[in-house]
């Protein structure tokens, strides 16, 4: 399968360009040198739902879930690449972020997507527009969420490439909004920041999962429900933090197995004190 080349100068184009990328570059192949056909497109974000319009559980008009829906002008954060548990189900996750918003709720995980054009990879800073069916998942498997908790995503759907961009910037939160899901909901699949943190003890590895508490015991009503460091894109490794490590700043992509987790993207992520 071929890879879908990039161009240099829309990966540093400025905000101000994103409208001219947008009709430079949306009839963009998939490499392979044909003379692409004239394609009629909306704004740069296009014409469609954003992410917050649909996830944002405050929005009385959004589509309930189960509804399928389309989504236009989203930028890829992320393509977990990493199988950290060695047995292929670990990896494959998409993230994705409305463009431009650092907004609560601009972020979402998709589910085995269907690629326009057919051989497309894509990567951090692609933009690609939706359409599929719009999940609020109570468990995964048999494993069941409490109640009130749900993993939101877009499940199986088709996604266009319209033009290449950057890369997200994070949003900076408060780690402890990560501590109580009614909260931290809000920023799951979107790229976020916190600082001044410590793990609580050691980064573990069970099964090939590392993780690492990055709040206290008793900071909530149920510890094993604390915010994570997760190797979820990364390989992350116990040996790579001491004893109740400490870092600067922790930057990385909202992820939600029963607790809420921030999963570094790459070492430059991890900037210890």
């Amino acid at each position: 399968m071929q890879s879908r080349s990039r161009s240099s100068s829309a990966t540093s184009a400025s905000p101000a360009a994103v409208a001219a990328l947008a009709l430079a570059l949306a009839g963009c192949s998939a490499g392979t040198g044909d003379v692409p056909a004239k394609k009629e497109i909306g704004p740069p974000v296009g014409d469609g739902n954003r992410i917050r319009e649909i996830a944002d559980p405050g929005i009385a008009t959004r589509p309930a879930p189960g509804s399928d829906v389309t989504v236009t002008g989203v930028t890829v954060v992320a393509v977990d690449t990493f199988d950290e548990t060695k047995n292929g189900k670990s990896r494959g996750a998409i993230f994705v972020q409305d463009l431009g918003s650092k907004e609560p709720y601009s972020g979402i995980g998709i589910f085995a997507p269907a690629f326009v054009p057919g051989d497309l990879r894509v990567a951090a800073g692609d933009v690609l527009d939706l359409r599929g069916e719009y999940q609020e998942n109570k468990n995964i498997g048999t494993a069941i969420f409490p109640e009130g908790q749900v993993l939101p995503q877009l499940s199986r759907p088709v996604a266009t490439f319209r033009y290449d961009f950057r890369p997200p910037e994070p949003r900076e939160i408060d780690v402890k909004d990560l501590n109580d899901y009614a909260i931290g909901r809000r920023w799951i699949g979107m790229l976020v920041t916190v600082k001044n943190v410590a793990v609580d003890g050691r980064i573990t590895d069970n099964g090939g999962r590392v993780t690492g508490f990055l709040l206290p015991k008793g900071s909530g009503a149920d510890d094993r429900n604390r915010p994570t460091v997760t190797n979820e894109l990364y390989d992350l490794k116990p040996a790579d933090a001491e004893n109740n490590q400490g870092y600067a700043s922790i930057t990385g992509v909202v992820t939600y197995f029963f607790n809420l987790h921030i999963a570094p993207r790459s070492a430059a992520d991890l900037v210890k004190r």
